[in-house]
């Protein structure tokens, strides 16, 4: 099988060098995301041809002209476009080098375009190539055009791209609202790294000091639950236990503020991707705070949940409308995302016997690997697309003029 890919990403490699030109040291979800799916497809045979216009503006980089050499990596080849690193300029280079990819790229039989559906240049130039050449096209949503700030304008041309597409790959179920015209989809809420290593068990700080240390990674936002949450643990006096913060984002100052004033919270800041799973795999908790009542949750599966369970330590989340009943029995939850509640989640959870709550991260980490690894959902879109193409000629062309 041969999968065109279009999105805004590149191989690591070129994003730590790209990243590094301004200083910045985390991985953006994005980029991991694509990445590993893009490795899992190519782990399973198919011949990936990535096009990308790089994930770089005027806040990244003061260079003009942005071109880069293709490279190959994890079996996938990726192509970047050349742009000119001006707003409006470069997104019409965008669309216009993602049109001519697609047009100029070999067609087999077996003929597949997957598009990251936000990105509107690249999926703009590939939708209209992939329709004048009749080759079928899966949109992956990540997240619902109406969620988007922006004018209205904005919304409804990102909604009308996304109609475009001939199936979809879903992070959740609720998100097939957009789905009007009953377009097949695949629902996955996500992949775990397939070779993944979680870190023995004397490496971890409670087996060795018998410090407790409840970890958050990700935005460092009230509205994904984190200031409540260090609120919530620096009240809860847990003896030989703190809450350690990393990431950044537009409350820091604040969680800096709550981790002055109280020694059992501390706010690590941005570090390097490696060196968060590092830690994840060392702590005795890792906690997603999120907010269950917020609408958006019934769209949205947070790519930590899965990075979480992967490291072997168990996690505590809140039960977020996204997240599928067959995660469980893997996972502790909140069940109030009060402060009062979070405090009694952690107290209950640190509160349960040490080889208790390894059993459970274990088990976690097994079942992630065995069902949701990034080879084992890219086989999961390899089967779909075969299916699109199944459908036959007369309904790919409905969908087509739909």
């Amino acid at each position: 099988m041969r999968i065109l890919y279009g999105y805004s990403n590149c191989t690591d490699k070129k994003y730590n060098e790209l990243m590094s030109e301004r200083g910045a040291s985390a991985m953006v979800p994005d980029q991991k995301y694509h990445g590993l799916l893009i490795k899992g497809l190519a782990a399973n045979g198919a011949e990936v041809r990535c096009c990308s216009g790089l994930p770089v503006n005027r806040a990244v980089t003061s260079r003009k002209l942005i071109r880069e050499r293709d490279e190959q990596e994890g079996g996938a080849h990726y192509h970047y476009i050349t742009t000119l690193n001006f707003p409006v300029i470069r997104q019409l280079m965008i669309m216009c080098g993602s049109f001519f990819t697609v047009m100029g790229e070999k067609k087999a039989k077996d003929t597949y375009a997957v598009c990251d559906s936000l990105n509107t240049a690249a999926a703009a130039g590939f939708i209209l190539a992939c329709k004048l050449r009749r080759i079928p096209k899966a949109g992956i949503v990540t997240d619902l055009p109406d969620m988007f700030s922006g004018s209205r304008i904005t919304r409804g041309v990102r909604n009308f791209i996304m109609r475009r597409f001939d199936g979809f790959v879903f992070l959740t179920e609720h998100m097939n609202i957009v789905n009007k015209r009953g377009k097949p989809y695949i629902v996955l809420e996500g992949h775990a790294d397939a070779e993944a290593v979680t870190a023995a068990a004397n490496e971890r700080y409670e087996a060795s000091d018998g410090t407790k240390i409840a970890m958050y990674a990700g935005n460092i936002s009230s509205e994904y639950g984190v200031i409540t949450m260090a609120e919530a643990f620096a009240g809860a006096d847990i003896p030989g236990a703190e809450l350690r913060a990393y990431g950044g984002g537009r409350d820091a100052a604040q969680l800096g503020k709550i981790a002055a004033e109280h020694p059992s919270v501390k706010y690590i800041g941005s570090r390097p991707n490696a060196e968060i799973v590092a830690e994840e795999q060392r702590v005795s908790l890792l906690i997603n705070p999120r907010p269950i009542s917020h609408a958006y949750n019934k769209y949205s599966f947070p790519s930590k949940t899965i990075e979480y369970m992967v490291s072997g330590t168990p996690v505590l989340t809140t039960r977020l409308p996204g997240i599928p009943g067959e995660y469980e029995p893997y996972l502790y939850y909140i069940d109030d995302d009060s402060a009062d509640g979070i405090s009694k989640a952690v107290k209950r959870v640190l509160s349960l016997p040490y080889g208790e709550r390894l059993s459970k991260g274990a088990e976690a980490r097994e079942f992630v690997l065995r069902n949701k690894s990034n080879v084992v959902q890219a086989k999961k879109i390899i089967d779909f697309l075969s299916t699109m193409k199944k459908r036959g000629r007369s309904s790919y062309d409905t969908a087509e003029k739909a």
